[in-house]
């Protein structure tokens, strides 16, 4: 019964050894990937916002979110370059490129909720 004791300890520790590694060198592998950050890369933020890089500095990167709205962040809280295949496989049925749509009829061009409520009104 004694000698299970330094068996279990010799265990753990091994295990602690092996997770700190792995630990490691994952955390390499994503240094390296915001360093190399480039114009154009689709990213994913650690807070779940996509993006496509349009600027590069020491620590920040400018994201386009939408057509025309641009953001920075600190380089540290890019989680991953995404790919359009990647996006596609997370979300199936989801459009890949979203197109301007022409929601209006008769050149009205207010939203259709408040043409709803005008028809209330009457």
């Amino acid at each position: 019964m004694e000698f299970l004791f330094p068996v279990i300890l010799l265990v753990l520790v091994g295990f602690m050894l092996l997770t700190a590694r792995r630990q490691k060198k994952v955390q390499a592998q994503t240094q390296q990937m915001q360093d190399s950050l480039t114009i154009g890369d689709r990213v994913q933020t650690t807070s779940g916002v996509y993006g496509t890089v349009t600027g590069v500095d020491d620590g920040v990167v400018d994201l386009e979110l939408a057509t025309g709205y641009v953001t920075r962040w600190n380089r540290l809280a890019v989680r991953e370059v995404v790919h359009e295949d990647d996006l596609a496989a997370s979300y199936p049925g989801a459009p890949t490129s979203v197109a301007p749509s022409d929601d209006t009829e008769g050149g009205d061009d207010r939203p259709v909720a408040l043409e709803k409520d005008s028809e209330r009104e009457r």
